[in-house]
């Protein structure tokens, strides 16, 4: 069985007393793996509005060459 690695957590630091204490590996919860999903969001939303518009713009180029070759 795999687990993806972000879905870990090892929980090792210090306390409020500044105390070392080893932590042992815990699975985040879906609500939490859900949080991170919001917060990749906007960068999606940016990766996937370049990839649109660069389809946009070779579009338009191939639809402007294509009439200048039915004009000549």
């Amino acid at each position: 069985m795999l687990i993806s690695i972000d879905a870990m957590r090892y929980g090792a630091g210090y306390d409020a007393a500044g105390h070392w204490h080893e932590g042992r590996a815990d699975s985040r919860s879906a609500a939490e793996l859900e949080e991170d999903e919001k917060l990749i969001a906007p960068a999606r939303g940016a990766v996937c509005g370049i990839l649109l518009s660069g389809i946009l713009w070779v579009g338009l180029v191939a639809a402007v060459r294509g009439l200048l070759a039915l004009i000549r």
